[in-house]
């Protein structure tokens, strides 16, 4: 006869460690595919964005700042070019540029 007391093995997934596991591979499985969809680089390069931000500018630009954002849902990469005349502390004139990061197309050119 069976002993009463005499338990059958739990399954893997039953186990306190089993499920920690379990939940450590289904999000690591995730932080990957969420890493390899992200389009990380932009295809427009730097220098392109700040020639094009001159080409468009209302002015001859003394001083340029530029820098990458990301801005929406889901997040998309800007170029933001800050071009502006005179003192940083007290600019006399300033043009902020948006251009997608991905295409180049300008899609603010601050006047």
């Amino acid at each position: 006869m069976s002993d009463p007391d005499a338990r059958t093995p739990r399954s893997f997934r039953e186990r306190p460690l089993g499920r920690i596991a379990i939940f450590a591979v289904v999000l690591i499985a995730a932080f990957a595919a969420s890493r390899s969809c992200a389009d990380t680089s932009p295809d427009f390069s730097k220098d392109e964005a700040l020639a094009s931000a001159r080409a468009i500018a209302a002015f001859e630009p003394g001083h340029v700042q530029i820098r990458f954002i990301r801005s929406g849902v889901p997040p998309r990469g800007y170029w933001a070019v800050s071009m502006y005349q005179g003192e940083a502390t007290a600019p006399t004139r300033t043009q902020l540029v948006l251009i997608d990061a991905n295409t180049g197309t300008v899609t603010d050119d601050g006047r």
